[in-house]
């Protein structure tokens, strides 16, 4: 969902992550997208929120309908609603690698199916409880507790390993 460890992560000394995440719901699934990552210098998948990094000059809710068209072949029809903020930073032997944040949107029912586009393994349907069961990288600490209770802006932290 957010910073992660593969090649499009800022490394030391590079700028920060500025992000935007679709929450789409249907019924009370919401739509997954599986990703290749290197999580503590493991390779892994994850399943993630369909998004990513804001291009230089992109407004949110462009860089959103830009995420959305290329991981699923779904457009954005209608206005997102913001949801919450994720700001969090990566850390090294006690140092700040880097600074992230990230903003999540509710978009409206869309139609037709998504399907796997660009970088993505797999997209999924998942229930609230498979989402807990499947999301466990440093990042998706703030997605998981805006499910259990809400809230508008979280505060997130990713120890790297010494």
């Amino acid at each position: 969902m957010t910073a992660s460890d593969d090649v499009r992560a800022p490394q030391l000394g590079h700028l920060d992550f500025l992000g935007v995440f679709a929450v789409v719901r249907r019924g009370e699934r919401i739509l997954m997208v599986q990703n290749a990552r290197v999580v503590h210098g493991v390779p892994t998948t994850t399943w993630d929120l369909p998004g990513g990094q804001v291009e230089p000059g992109e407004l949110l809710i462009e860089a959103l309908a830009r995420e959305l068209d290329e991981e699923t072949g779904l457009a954005l029809r209608g206005p997102a609603e913001f949801l919450f903020v994720q700001e969090g930073e990566r850390v090294a032997r006690g140092r700040r690698r880097h600074a992230w944040r990230s903003f999540f949107f509710a978009l409206p029912a869309l139609v037709g199916e998504p399907r796997a586009g660009n970088e993505i393994l797999d997209v999924a349907w998942l229930s609230p409880s498979e989402i807990d069961e499947r999301l466990h990288a440093p990042y998706h600490d703030s997605f998981r507790e805006w499910l259990r209770q809400g809230g508008h802006w979280f505060r997130s932290r990713w120890d790297d390993p010494a």
